[in-house]
């Protein structure tokens, strides 16, 4: 009898040892995934879990949060994340946290990160949904450093290459460490630019001299940089020199207007004279139909009509010479002057009755 009690006694202790550890792991546990206090539920939305599953961990700047509750897959790119968070965290966590997927350490469990937004959000409500970034996968990392390794090997190939290139003197560059005649000329080269340097820089200060008016009271460059004067003098004499050459043109240029006026008028009634002559009757006809004669007259004509070609194309450069220019333009501004004073006469032409 009282080896059957103290059997079931035994097995009271253990039986309530059993519940008490069941009672710990329970709350420990659901302590861990956040099972008994107050939560609340945040949405985030990814193209890629990277074995994302269902109660690992959620950390808002470092500090673990929450877990995963539910993933759901929306479409072919879209997989929709919910999360259980501590309700404590709401004050602090806004709309425009970002949420990333990470790992644990090296080789640990998934977790997501969030990490607040820049600049002011509103706050997060419950069940919102949060924006979600995407890390470089570890085999795009490893494309990356496979394809900046090649470009190192090959360049460290083609280094190679030069660099025997050069130790066996081959090419430009091999000559040009082999010859000491560059070292002397690069040497002088490098002497002369050192030497136009300093010149340069005691023009400079010299210029500097010659400018500053505390140092420069007797120097011709400062005088003829303070002088008033002296432009209003450069002035007066280019006004002198104009008056001068127009004095000294205004009579040739008025002789040479008059004398191609009078070549156009006798070439006009020369024109005229020959439209109206009739080569069928008297004197002129008779000596017009002499072929000497025709062909002199004919020869007169061209050479007249040449040298009258030749006279305006000379009146023509003279008005673009500068020392004529101005004449003309004196001129023109006349004409023009006493154009505008004439008074407008209206003339009426008849047409004539048939």
């Amino acid at each position: 009898m009282r080896k059957e009690q103290t059997e079931v006694t035994k097995l009271g202790v253990f039986v309530t040892i059993a519940v008490v550890l069941f009672t710990v792991a329970v709350y420990y546990i659901g302590n861990q995934q956040n099972l008994f206090g107050a939560n609340f539920r945040v949405n985030t939305v990814f193209s890629h879990v990277k074995g994302l599953q269902p109660g690992n961990n959620v950390r808002y700047s470092g500090i673990d949060v929450g877990i995963v509750d539910h993933i759901e897959i929306v479409n072919d790119t879209t997989i929709r994340v919910e999360m259980l968070l501590e309700r404590r965290v709401r004050s602090f966590m806004k709309s425009n946290a970002v949420a990333k997927i990470g790992s644990d350490g090296l080789v640990g469990n998934m977790i997501i990160n969030v990490n607040p937004g820049e600049g002011l959000g509103e706050p997060i409500t419950e069940g919102g949904t949060i924006p979600s970034t995407a890390n470089m996968e570890t085999d795009e990392v490893m494309n990356s450093l496979e394809i900046t390794t090649e470009n190192i090997a090959l360049l460290t190939q083609k280094l190679l290459e030069v660099t025997t290139a050069i130790q066996a003197g081959e090419g430009p560059i091999a000559k040009l460490l082999e010859d000491p005649s560059w070292s002397s000329y690069l040497s002088r080269t490098l002497g002369r630019l050192n030497e136009t340097t300093t010149n340069m820089e005691a023009i400079t200060r010299q210029l500097h001299r010659d400018l500053d008016p505390s140092r420069s009271e007797g120097s011709p460059l400062s005088f003829l940089l303070r002088d008033t004067t002296f432009g209003k003098e450069m002035d007066q004499l280019s006004t002198e020199i104009d008056s001068l050459i127009l004095q000294r043109t205004q009579p040739i240029l008025t002789n040479m207007e008059e004398a191609s006026a009078d070549i156009a008028t006798t070439s006009a009634a020369l024109r005229k004279l020959t439209e109206d002559l009739n080569l069928e009757e008297g004197l002129a006809g008779t000596v017009l139909k002499d072929s000497i004669a025709a062909e002199d007259l004919r020869q007169i004509l061209s050479n007249l009509n040449e040298g009258t070609y030749r006279f305006n194309e000379n009146m023509e450069a003279m008005k673009h010479n500068f020392l004529f220019r101005r004449y003309f333009k004196k001129q023109e501004k006349k004409a023009k002057k006493a154009q505008r004073q004439e008074p407008r006469v209206a003339t009426f032409n008849p047409e004539p009755s048939e």
